[in-house]
């Protein structure tokens, strides 16, 4: 599979690309102005941010928030999106939910609830994931439309919307549900199957 990560300047980048493996992967790291380079991709990961202390509110100009443009994008491309920590808070943004800070940061493998729903989605009822954030995002602030499929203590663990399909916890880091089995049930047969 084709796959574009877009780099939030995260610091899990080794784990990222070591568990996308036997994938054709491209790495674009993200600046305002950004040109995607999605025309040949199966999916597009944006990955956690972390690296250099870049955060869903942060402006690079009066008016002009850093995300800015990754946000547009999100809001046009019609591929396949997965977003990871900071990807999964800039989907939020793009459709206009409310990221909220924690005021301390959540580390290390926590316990996630899957919804009875969501269960043929996921395929475990109960997660245990690697979560490093200082952000969170309530299920009363998810935008219009976006299905909350598992939560923790501190708010929504999994979203998905249309094309879209986000985790506030690291799959890259392991845990019960792996990145490629979040990538075997998100994306269409055809794409990860090709004739």
């Amino acid at each position: 599979m084709k796959i574009l990560i877009i780099n939030n300047h995260t610091v899990h980048m080794k784990d990222l690309t070591n568990a996308l493996v036997g994938h054709d992967v491209e790495v674009q790291t993200y600046l305002p102005g950004i040109e995607f380079n999605d025309h040949d991709k199966d999916l597009i990961i944006l990955s956690g941010g972390g690296g250099e202390g870049l955060e869903i509110n942060d402006e690079y100009e009066p008016g002009r928030l850093w995300y800015d443009d990754e946000i547009e994008f999100i809001k046009t491309t019609k591929k396949p999106v997965l977003g990871i920590c900071m990807g999964f808070e800039v989907i939020i943004r793009a459709f206009g939910g409310s990221v909220t800070e924690i005021g301390r940061l959540i580390q290390g493998f926590k316990e996630i609830e899957v919804h009875d729903y969501a269960f043929p989605i996921i395929g475990e009822k109960n997660l245990k994931q690697y979560e490093s954030h200082r952000w969170r995002v309530k299920p009363e602030d998810l935008p219009s439309g976006f299905k909350a499929l598992a939560k923790s203590d501190t708010g929504v663990e999994i979203v998905r919307y249309k094309n879209l399909l986000a985790t506030q916890f690291h799959p890259e880091k392991g845990g019960t549900l792996s990145l490629n089995q979040l990538i075997e049930n998100h994306i269409p047969a055809r794409a990860l199957h090709p004739a």
